[in-house]
């Protein structure tokens, strides 16, 4: 390590360097928390990093920040030490410039790679492919260890970096360190198991299989399964080891500090002095007993109440102590019960698996309009207020669209939404053996599911089908989340993928869209359809509104209520394009209100963090609050007031009021002819009416929207005599009774870009 320190600094002295020298260290180094990967799992083992695919498209990321940026011209020689188990031969790389501001095939350069198990070292020279893009200031980068993947391949990337000339890469390359480091405490990582091996423990020669367990399923799996362990050796008794836990889906983690035979045990824990005990209480409780940490007494009873001896707690102490859990400036326990919950959580603790979530599951997945966004969070975002922050601004459910590297960043991610009451989907591949991939996170009240894939074709929907419905069925309803394309996709987008063409050139044909929603409603099971529709444009410097707007969702609406599926969109949040532009308070209130009057509950936001310093979004690329994160923090809150409300009644479709063709955004296809709730509306101003009955027992609701054009800033002042004994409505999400006039008439006032919803009794 230090001939590769000094090496390091020798490049460090030769060239004018950013913020940091644009090289990274995964093995033996510092780097390799700072990974994200897409579609694979990062192992973190004996020093060395490996990356295995749970997909087709592995994808390697480190954060930059804007000072990391550096001109391309200067560093023209990619270099990266790698050695892989393959036989795929391609790998790439993609990057962003200051004038090339998003990860395309604009930048792809492919080179080729040898999986033969060997490490070898590559140097490219990124001026080579035929692109021309390599210029300007990069300012972020994607490696693709090979290009595809597949999941019966494995890598290990030492490190990698951009350098002046090819004679300092060769310089860093030759400068690694690639043999195991054993003071190092490891995890192996294996289907349904996860091991960590206290640093000192392992040495040359080992074999993995002496740290692992046996066998891996036990039927009934509990608070009393157990790892037990016999030396290899031969020396001494089979014994329990106390720090492990195996969780009610069959995932154990444990800890091994000896070479020897690891097995799963159900332990009976007969006590029948503990049933009238709080049900955590009771498990801590027989998890401990089953640890032989406190043992019951031989009447089959564990006398919880009683007072806490010293030799057992001293017994206990010390027991865990040769596994690194240091209770002895705690303070003792009063009764055996308490000291049960204190000894079961230093476990957890220890092992990375305590859930102290304040919301239950069931609140997490009550019916509800839930405020969610897409998020591909940097490492060093997790664990500072990210998640605090999100939900402080009205969000209550994240798409972690990347994935994670290594399992500490996600568990941590994890206890942050149960905290925060925020329900997580996870970029975790898990799809593709899902009972088994998400068993070690099962539990966590805020796993919501995992996220599939964005903007399908008609042409993938058998093949993604399959996947998405074996994935609901193993995981009891978890979701696995899809993004369809919207109706301005064209004719081969919506066939083949988003890939297939430019999406700027679309065919507005809304049988073509109908039947695409209608497909993916009769072929997945997951109780969803959802898509993104960005209706705020710039135009010659004028605000416009997307033509369609309206009709776009009305026909994805209509097709989830004629298939009783939830309808989710994705609403637009920030200006990623100049002829786009970021959401004022009013845009995302009248976003949110015009997918409100279709029945919509979910509204997302993509995406929450900006991609590059240029394009900020409601938070930028490191995590600093914009204008627009407080605007739309309004707005949200107000929904979130209205969604206990909203979500009792279901949505019977739409229609308008004042729709002429100075309005074509307002306008679609087979509006309601009339609502009986709704008698007569008197208003100069065009508005949106979504039109709903209640779900259980007598009662409607509407919405009602300003939707007058955004840039001519006009309040609408609308008469409507509604037919019922008492109607409520939620101005800014405060309930309010109305009283109508001496005529009948109700009055509304509402600003542009507002919305209202309103019940009637």
């Amino acid at each position: 390590m230090k001939r590769f320190l000094a090496s390091l600094s020798i490049i460090l002295l030769t060239s004018v360097l950013p913020a940091r020298e644009p090289a990274w260290i995964f093995n033996n180094g510092p780097d390799a928390k700072l990974i994200s990967l897409g579609q694979g799992q990062l192992h973190y083992e004996v020093g060395l990093t490996k990356l295995i695919p749970t997909g087709s498209d592995l994808t390697l990321t480190v954060s930059m920040d804007a000072d990391d940026a550096f001109p391309a011209d200067e560093r023209p020689f990619f270099a990266v030490r790698y050695k892989y188990d393959t036989t795929i031969t391609q790998a790439g790389l993609f990057f962003t410039t200051d004038t090339l501001t998003v990860l395309s095939d604009k930048s792809y350069s492919s080179f080729s790679v040898v999986g033969d198990k060997t490490w070898r070292n590559l140097i490219v020279d990124m001026r080579q492919f035929n692109h021309g893009n390599w210029a300007g200031t990069i300012t972020s980068f994607r490696f693709d260890p090979t290009n595809p993947s597949d999941t019966k391949s494995s890598y290990q990337v030492s490190c990698l970096g951009f350098f002046p000339s090819a004679e300092q890469a060769q310089k860093f390359l030759d400068a690694a360190v690639d043999a195991p480091d054993y003071a190092e405490p490891t995890h192996f990582i294996a289907p349904l198991t996860r091991v960590l091996v206290p640093g000192g423990c392992l040495f040359d020669g080992f074999e993995q299989a002496d740290f692992m367990l046996r066998s891996t399923s036990v039927e009934h799996p509990s608070e009393t399964t157990v790892v037990r362990f016999k030396p290899k050796d031969g020396q001494g008794d089979a014994s329990v080891i106390p720090v492990c836990q195996t969780n009610r889906r069959g995932f154990t983690h444990f800890v091994a500090k000896q070479p020897g035979e690891y097995r799963l045990v159900n332990v009976e824990v007969p006590l029948d002095d503990i049933s009238n005990l709080p049900a955590t209480t009771q498990t801590a409780i027989r998890f401990v007993v089953a640890r032989r940490l406190l043992d019951q007494a031989d009447d089959q009873t564990f006398r919880p109440g009683n007072p806490l001896a010293d030799a057992d707690w001293n017994g206990a102490i010390e027991s865990l102590a040769a596994y690194d859990i240091d209770l002895k400036t705690a303070a003792q326990p009063a009764t055996r019960a308490e000291a049960a919950l204190v000894l079961r959580a230093a476990i957890q603790n220890a092992l990375g698996t305590t859930i102290e979530s304040p919301y239950t599951n069931e609140y997490l997945t009550r019916d509800r309009i839930r405020i969610g966004a897409w998020v591909n969070p940097r490492q060093e975002s997790i664990g500072k207020g990210f998640i605090e922050t999100y939900r402080s601004g009205g969000f209550d459910w994240i798409i972690a669209h990347g994935a994670l590297a290594g399992s500490e960043h996600r568990d941590r991610l994890l206890r942050d939404c149960d905290k925060h009451g925020v329900e997580l989907i996870l970029g975790d591949g898990a799809y593709t053996n899902p009972a088994v991939a998400t068993a070690e996170y099962f539990d966590h009240p805020s796993f919501a599911g995992t996220y599939v894939t964005d903007e399908p074709g008609t042409d993938q929907y058998d093949s993604l089908a399959e996947i998405c419905n074996t994935y609901y069925r193993e995981t009891g309803g978890k979701v696995p989340y899809i993004n369809l394309l919207p109706m301005y996709a064209n004719a081969a987008q919506l066939k083949y993928g988003a890939s297939a063409a430019a999406i700027e050139y679309y065919d507005s044909d809304p049988g073509l869209f109908k039947k695409y929603c209608d497909a993916f409603c009769e072929k997945f099971d997951a109780p969803y359809i959802c898509t993104d529709i960005y209706p705020l444009n710039w135009v010659n410097g004028t605000r416009t509104t997307y033509q369609d707007y309206c009709e776009s969702i009305n026909v994805i609406a209509t097709s989830a209520r004629e298939h009783d599926k939830d309808f989710w969109c994705c609403i637009q949040t920030f200006a990623w394009v100049p002829s786009k532009r970021t959401p004022t308070e009013s845009e995302f209130r009248w976003q949110s209100y015009c997918m409100l009057s279709f029945g919509c509950k979910g509204l997302l936001c993509w995406t929450y963090a900006g991609y590059t310093p240029e394009f900020p979004s409601l938070v930028t690329i490191d995590g600093q609050r914009t204008n627009a994160w407080y605007d739309a923090a309004i707005v949200f809150k107000e929904i979130g007031n209205v969604s206990d409300a909203f979500v009792q009644y279901k949505n019977i479709g739409a229609l308008t009021h004042n729709c002429t063709d100075e309005t074509p955004y307002l306008k679609f296809s087979n509006p309601l002819d009339n609502f009986p709730t709704i008698e007569r509306i008197e208003c100069n101003q065009p508005l949106l009416v979504g039109c709903f009955e209640k779900k259980a027992g007598p009662g409607t609701a509407l919405t009602i929207v300003n939707m007058s054009e955004l840039e001519v800033v006009k309040t609408a002042h609308a008469k409507v005599k509604i037919v019922g004994a008492k109607v409520v409505a939620w101005p800014r999400g405060q309930r309010e009774v109305l009283r109508p006039d001496a005529d009948g008439f109700y009055h509304v006032t509402l600003a542009s870009g507002e919305g209202l919803f309103v019940e009637v009794e």
